[in-house]
């Protein structure tokens, strides 16, 4: 979820025509007066990505094969007389993520001037039809902005909590270190502790970036 929001930031900045993320708002006002169609609502992606993207401001339609839900303001409101067409319709940001070869968005509901981005694995538009609408910007993946982001958590988690640095600092903290003794501050200090935290925490850190490299490599 958090790539594609990176994805409409570089968007929104890189594109003089596409308005979908405005820097220069304050925070949760980012995306104000944009409407957004997420067709899928999975718990791993379209869920979150809508809620994120309605913390921003956006008006977001969730839409799954049984129902569409609007997030806005913090809530979630039915939408017993939208369709998936009506919300692509009125719509300047659509995202795919249907995991199946079968589902095609079909081009005449895409507004020109919109953005459009697929998450799945599998091609969810005619992209040739797509490109064709005027001022439309398509993304066709975003495995590797995924990747990205995954490794950007992996260091800061590494930053805010294993850090050499942040482990002295808590260790000060709790000990009071700073209003010892004479004789505490003669003592040698401690051995410090590799930046890696274990070879296990290595290891562990190590394989799953490769392994998720590779899935979305083949991807």
């Amino acid at each position: 979820a958090l790539s594609v929001v990176k994805v409409l930031e570089h968007v929104g900045a890189n594109y003089s025509h596409i308005d979908c993320y405005d820097h220069s708002q304050p925070p949760h006002q980012h995306m104000t007066g944009q409407v957004v169609t997420v067709i899928n609502r999975s718990e791993i992606v379209g869920r979150p990505l809508a809620a994120m993207l309605a913390n921003d401001g956006a008006h977001v339609y969730s839409v799954d094969v049984e129902s569409i839900y609007l997030f806005r303001d913090g809530k979630l409101h039915k939408c017993p007389g939208e369709t998936p067409e009506s919300c692509v319709r009125k719509s300047s940001v659509v995202i795919t993520g249907v995991p199946t070869k079968d589902y095609r968005l079909p081009s005449e509901w895409v507004n020109p001037n919109s953005t459009v981005i697929n998450v799945s694995s599998f091609k969810n538009v005619d992209e040739e039809s797509l490109l064709k609408i005027e001022g439309v910007v398509y993304v066709p993946m975003v495995g590797k902005v995924t990747v990205a982001m995954l490794e950007r958590n992996l260091m800061r988690l590494y930053n805010n909590y294993h850090h050499p640095h942040r482990l002295l600092l808590d260790d000060e903290q709790k000990t009071g270190s700073h209003h010892s003794n004479p004789q505490q501050q003669n003592q040698p200090p401690p051995p410090q502790q590799p930046w890696y935290g274990s070879p296990m925490q290595l290891y562990i850190a190590a394989a799953t970036t490769v392994l998720l490299a590779t899935m979305w490599t083949k991807k």
